[in-house]
């Protein structure tokens, strides 16, 4: 009978000892499972800002633009018609375009084969390579060009009052340096309308670009 009564308490412990240790451990792999799960959060939520970050620089440094092209001036230095009287009258000018080239990219656009042309009556009458030129990061780019025109057969247009309407383009191809490693090609051209005064020697200031 004291054997028995003294086992009592001795189970009892183990018992209530075994009961402890399993609690525990329960509430170490909770503990654990919560770590993890944390640290699940913490890697994906890193990996979804990184994800986020380089898509808004992808779009915004690694997007190339093309760059933008505005007339500034132009003139005409020399002037001269030939058969003024007869019904064929042909016209030989010399043209100086001054014209800006901005560059919106967050590199340097290199162009190295412009071109600069003078139309009448849907033809080139006169064409002139700008040569090589750089515009650097969010700059601009000024540049000017001599040309050498010819047009034959040329008529006085707005009613006869001495206007003749002509067209002049620019053209540039080159390629954009994007964080020293990417290069990518890229274009741009404009062509502007615009009027010749036969009595002064001046285009109008009037031009419409596009």
């Amino acid at each position: 009978m004291v054997e028995d009564s003294q086992s009592f308490p001795l189970a009892h412990y183990q018992a209530h000892h075994k009961s402890d240790e399993e609690q525990q451990l329960a509430t170490f792999k909770t503990l654990r499972k919560e770590r993890s799960n944390k640290c699940f959060i913490y890697v994906f939520s890193t990996f979804v800002f990184l994800s986020v970050a380089v898509l808004i620089f992808a779009l915004i440094v690694l997007r190339v633009n093309s760059p933008s092209i505005q007339l500034s001036s132009v003139s005409i230095p020399k002037f001269s018609i030939t058969n003024a009287n007869s019904s064929s009258p042909s016209l030989n000018l010399t043209m100086i375009a001054e014209f800006t080239v901005d560059n919106s990219n967050f590199g340097p656009f290199n162009f190295d084969n412009g071109t600069v042309g003078l139309m009448y009556g849907g033809a080139i009458v006169g064409e002139k390579s700008t040569g090589a030129g750089r515009a650097e990061a969010k700059g601009s780019k000024r540049m000017n060009v001599t040309m050498e025109a010819s047009a034959k057969n040329i008529s006085s247009d707005s009613n006869n009052l001495g206007i003749l309407n002509l067209n002049s383009f620019v053209k540039l191809r080159g390629r954009v340096r994007l964080i020293h490693i990417f290069r990518r090609r890229t274009s741009s051209e404009i062509t502007c309308s615009m009027n010749l005064d036969m009595n002064t020697h001046q285009i109008q200031y009037n031009w419409v670009c596009e």
